[in-house]
């Protein structure tokens, strides 16, 4: 080969050469842009303004344990509206310790206790009781001195201050009757009471009776800690209630949860059961109008990143967990699928200021539930 043509074989190997490692560069930089660019929807831009101020909601640090029946609505007895301290002695030859029902006083001889009415007339003697409370609406309960270990005794009372013996049977679902009946005279829907058995249906916190569904169910169904005797499942316009009956008949109602909520931020940690209905459905809207934002980073691998997860559908066929971290990445994940429903699993980018807005959500709106 001539000098000449070797020095044209050589341009050429070098041009090939460096327009090789030319496409290998572009390649490599493509690759790069893929991964620190994740192009999504275009509903939503990244924001240009600083990302809203959030904190730890302060009311989580409050809840010590989960407890589904967390938002009582209504209670059909309650004992501290029964009793009232003695302030002034109404009497001056007994010594009168509690006014109960507004119509008995508690007087002591000794270690026994016993009755006087409003006038000071004696109604039960202080012999043999130790204490007398009221369990019930028109029922007491005495008890005997706990050496003596003797049952309880039970009495009821009248409007007019009169006694009488009772014989308590304790609690049984046996003896709470459901019916039905026609919502109204051109309504075909049917609307439900339970009946307990004194004759006086179940109420909810607006006085009405009539209930969409009536369940009983078992103890175990409801996550609670809280120790009753029967339980109720009951749903209204959509919402879940819970009817708890003590041994007396007595109940409390409670709205059901309807998510979970788990919060991290600022190292902080907590989590709360969501009870309102209303309260639900604004954050499933809030949630379903988060749009998708695009151009972002790979998500961070910082173990102390805030988030926030929210089970969704808590009594429903199928559950969704979403789990949002502050940088903007969104886990959906179905943890329980209704019979022939798919299980989905996806991610996708929120803007941040989206983050922020729930967590605030759960301080101004979700803590609210949870106001004693």
């Amino acid at each position: 080969m001539t000098k000449r043509k070797q020095c044209a074989a050589l341009a050429l190997a070098l041009t090939l050469t460096i327009s090789m490692f030319g496409c290998e560069k572009d390649k490599e930089t493509t690759q790069s842009s893929a991964v620190s660019q994740i192009k999504t929807s275009d509903s939503a831009q990244p924001s240009n303004v600083k990302v809203k101020e959030y904190k730890f909601p302060e009311f989580l640090n409050k809840i010590k344990s989960l407890d589904e029946l967390s938002r009582k609505l209504y209670t059909s007895f309650d004992s501290t509206q029964y009793v009232a301290e003695v302030e002034e002695q109404p009497f001056e030859e007994y010594k009168c310790e509690e006014l109960l029902a507004d119509l008995f006083f508690t007087y002591r001889d000794g270690r026994a206790v016993g009755l006087l009415d409003k006038s000071g007339n004696v109604v039960l003697e202080a012999d043999e009781y130790t204490e007398i409370t009221v369990v019930s609406n028109g029922i007491l309960q005495l008890s005997y001195d706990k050496e003596r270990n003797a049952p309880m005794q039970y009495m009821k009372y009248d409007s007019d201050g009169n006694l009488s013996d009772y014989k308590h049977k304790k609690f049984s679902a046996d003896s709470l009757y459901t019916y039905e009946s026609q919502a109204d005279d051109s309504g075909t829907d049917a609307v439900y009471s339970l009946m307990i058995p004194d004759g006086k249906n179940v109420v909810s916190s607006d006085g009405s009776d009539k209930w969409d569904s009536v369940e009983k169910i078992s103890a175990d169904s409801i996550d609670t800690n809280k120790a009753y005797k029967g339980f109720y499942k009951l749903t209204k316009n959509g919402g879940i209630y819970y009817a708890c009956f003590d041994d007396f008949y007595n109940y409390d109602i409670y709205e059901g949860a309807y998510a979970k909520v788990c919060v991290k931020v600022g190292g902080e940690y907590g989590e709360c059961y969501l009870a309102d209905h209303d309260d639900y459905n604004e954050l499933v809207k809030m949630i379903d109008s988060f749009g998708n934002a695009s151009y972002r980073t790979a998500p961070s691998k910082d173990p102390g990143l805030d988030f926030i997860q929210i089970t969704l559908g808590l009594k429903e066929n199928t559950k969704t967990e979403i789990t949002i971290s502050s940088d903007g990445y969104c886990l959906t994940d179905t943890i329980k699928a209704a019979e022939g429903e798919a299980v989905n699993k996806y991610f996708s980018y929120l803007d941040k200021e989206d983050f922020a807005d729930l967590i605030l959500w759960c301080e101004q709106v979700l803590a609210e539930e949870y106001q004693k």
